[in-house]
């Protein structure tokens, strides 16, 4: 459960939807489309969603409705929905985790100078924050959480890759991290992983680090830096893509400097054309449970990439 700022709902529209509902799984309703206030609720049994839409082809659909989805929480409509932007413009809190481990030092100056060209472009200082975690056998920030792309930058110039690759460590981290950061308001989650995907370490599970970035909520980016499926290390793909699909991310090819930078751009337009929705489920019980969501586009040929579910934690007080 998210905090959430409290929305000013105008005569007209609140006219306008007063009796909108969700009462069947068919379609979502607006029961409420708000303009952001200053004040900041008390926690509310509220569930938030970042997710993209992409047609056959891989391009992003961003002009869509809530009417144009379908939404279960643990195999239930919900209750209501309270919130809901295309192409949203909402903060976003951002990790770069880097595998600093022995086994990419030939390609880890031009995988750090990447990054730091993403930060530079995706960040927007005064809403945005970012920090940059890099992994080998220890797990390190290297510096943030700031809004200061050049700082960010400097940071990465001077690191050097040695040891083992304590990849679930960190993911875990980040997650954790990610989630005691302070929020004003509704706030997008996400980690952007550069590694092979292979845990060396062995100090915890993959299956760790999938709950530990549900319970944040956060949407994984994986950079695989395998070349093929005949590298040495193909298997780690299949880590890769299991932190990734869990969360509403992706798989992104990354093993030289043309496939980074495009990965890159890759996840800069899928972050700018991600929709928001916020929903009181029916029935919710703070009981730490794991409530599986589904969330479908109603038109034909279209995939909504978003997270599987999420814990029912009990609100912060």
């Amino acid at each position: 459960m998210r905090y959430r700022v409290l929305w000013v709902v105008s005569l007209l529209i609140s006219t306008h939807f007063a009796s909108a509902q969700i009462t069947t799984p068919s379609a979502l309703e607006v029961s409420e489309f708000v303009a952001p206030a200053a004040t900041i609720s008390k926690a509310v049994d509220e569930v938030n969603l970042a997710f993209t839409v992409t047609d056959k082809h891989g391009h992003f659909i961003s002009n869509l409705g809530p009417n144009d989805f379908r939404l279960l929480d643990n195999h239930h409509a919900p209750e209501r929905l309270t919130f809901f932007q295309q192409r949203s413009d909402l903060p976003l809190h951002l990790a770069v985790l880097i595998d600093a481990s022995a086994s990419v030092e030939n390609r880890f100056k031009f995988e750090t100078n990447a990054a730091a060209e993403f930060l530079g472009k995706i960040l927007r200082s005064g809403t945005d924050q970012a920090f940059v975690v890099t992994f080998n056998d220890r797990v390190k920030t290297v510096i943030g959480p700031t809004d200061k792309p050049d700082k960010l930058a400097a940071s990465l110039k001077h690191l050097k890759p040695e040891g083992d690759t304590a990849l679930n460590d960190a993911v875990i981290y980040a997650s954790e991290k990610l989630r005691a950061m302070p929020e004003k308001q509704i706030t997008r989650r996400a980690i952007v992983l550069i590694s092979d995907g292979v845990d060396t370490v062995h100090r915890s599970t993959l299956t760790q680090a999938q709950q530990e970035a549900a319970r944040a909520q956060v949407m994984i980016f994986s950079l695989t830096t395998n070349i093929s499926e005949f590298d040495t290390n193909a298997e780690g793909d299949a880590v890769l893509e299991q932190l990734a699909t869990s969360t509403g991310g992706a798989l992104l090819a990354a093993h030289d400097e043309n496939r980074l930078d495009l990965a890159f751009r890759n996840v800069q337009k899928a972050l700018r054309n991600q929709y928001v929705l916020a929903y009181t489920p029916a029935s919710f019980m703070p009981d730490g449970s794991y409530r599986p969501v589904e969330l479908t586009a109603i038109k034909r040929g279209l995939r909504t990439n978003c997270r599987k579910g999420y814990f029912a934690r009990p609100p912060v007080q």
